[in-house]
């Protein structure tokens, strides 16, 4: 059995595609303030403001005020903190009612038994359509959109701020102090300060816009006067570049860049293990056999669990069993106690058809193995002795019935 050890770096982009999940909307239902809405969903919890986002932004038209969509998920533990913690302050919702245009997006409520397909559809369209429009990757999210429908900012992770917090935000993005534009532009006026690069690849990496980080980090790569930052910057390149596309020449050409100081080579080796997680996570098996070859060499170290991933990969995805075979004898060799190691060494002797000798390692794992984690190799164990029956019977019927001389044996032949 594989031993796993993973470093997980995670740039997600949680774009929702699942329109009909148990839990969409209901399309028609009663506002809070009493008047009927056929334009609002009912939600699973309170939610203060309840016209929907395409309507809001059509009264933004009409009004000059803004609209603030609120794009929400409310069977998520963030939407729902959002909603009866952050915006259970009435203060906050006086605040938003005179400046805004105030609407939601929910993707979380249950259509009644009368919503029929179309319905849902045209719904789901709608409640896509924010998300779509103004590339939200991650839910909660505040959107501020001028009348003429352009996203003047947004709040990403909103839950996270308090009422008064998240008033003093929406306030800055109305006088347009620290939005995106502004950052943009102060950033133009001196592309020289750190900081306000920094802070811009933060918020681009908020919104998601993936070419802007890159093209930002490679600019922060280049500070020569800052090889601190510069190599930080050369990392989160590498890493995202991995993340996003799969792309591993950014990490291998920045590994081939490490010194041989203490700090570099646990960074190499920590790598080399991302690498190895990534490979494995999208099963090229022969990737990762060669990050583990990879690794056995820059360590100068064959390290027994490597071996024993190694073995199984092997014996599971190739028919190179006497080189596995060896592989897991030399771990067993450098640690004879890990059960893990003779169930990979079961593995590679059941390949071969030694059925005895998997018996008894997985017998030997069994002895090894802590009471709590015996299940599985008593359920292995099972499925050798099945084996070596299936084995036995085929060689039975083997010699019950030779092959003829041409190779083909006559059991169960038909006169014609």
């Amino acid at each position: 059995m594989p031993r796993n050890s993973t470093r997980a770096i995670i740039f997600s982009a949680l774009f929702a595609g699942c329109l009909l999940l148990a839990g969409i909307s209901p399309l028609w239902s009663q506002m809070k303030t009493g008047r009927q809405s056929s334009t609002t969903p009912a939600l699973h919890y309170d939610f203060p403001f309840q016209t929907m986002w395409d309507d809001a932004v059509l009264n933004s038209v009409r009004s000059g005020k803004p609209t603030l969509a609120f794009d929400l998920d409310l069977v998520d533990s963030n939407s729902i903190h959002l909603a009866n913690e952050v915006m259970g302050s009435a203060s906050l919702q006086k605040f938003i009612r005179s400046r805004f245009e105030p609407a939601m997006n929910d993707f979380a409520t249950d259509p009644p038994p009368s919503v029929g397909l179309d319905s849902l559809r045209n719904l789901g369209w709608r409640l896509s359509g924010l998300e779509k429009d103004y590339g939200v990757a991650i839910r909660p999210a505040m959107i501020v959109i001028a009348p003429d429908k352009t996203e003047m900012d947004r709040i990403v992770f909103p839950q996270k701020l308090t009422a008064t917090e998240l008033e003093a935000r929406l306030t800055e993005i109305l006088e347009g102090r620290n939005t995106m534009a502004s950052m943009i532009a102060a950033f133009w006026r001196d592309t020289t300060s750190i900081v306000l690069r920094e802070g811009l690849i933060d918020m681009f990496e908020e919104r998601s816009k993936y070419d802007s980080v890159l093209y930002h980090l490679q600019g922060l790569a280049q500070a020569k006067a800052y090889p601190t930052v510069a190599r930080a910057a050369q990392l989160r390149y590498a890493y995202l570049r991995l993340q996003v596309e799969g792309n591993t020449a950014p990490i291998e050409e920045f590994m081939a860049s490490l010194g041989n100081a203490p700090g570099d080579s646990l960074l190499h080796y920590e790598l080399l293990d991302h690498l190895r997680d990534h490979f494995s996570k999208r099963k090229l098996h022969d990737s990762v056999n060669a990050v583990i070859e990879w690794t056995m060499t820059f360590t100068h170290f064959r390290d027994p669990d490597l071996l024993n991933d190694y073995a199984w990969n092997l014996a599971s995805y190739s028919k190179d069993y006497d080189h596995a075979l060896q592989l897991i004898d030399e771990a067993i060799a450098k640690k004879g106690s890990d059960p893990n190691y003779y169930d990979t060494r079961a593995l590679v002797n059941g390949r071969l058809h030694r059925a005895d000798d998997a018996i008894h390692d997985e017998e030997t794992a069994i002895a090894d193995a802590p009471k709590d984690d015996q299940s599985y190799f008593v359920e292995q164990l099972g499925y050798y002795h099945k084996l070596k029956t299936m084995m036995e019977k085929a060689e039975a019927e083997k010699a019950a019935n030779p092959a003829d001389s041409n190779g083909t044996s006559t059991k169960g032949s038909i006169k014609k």
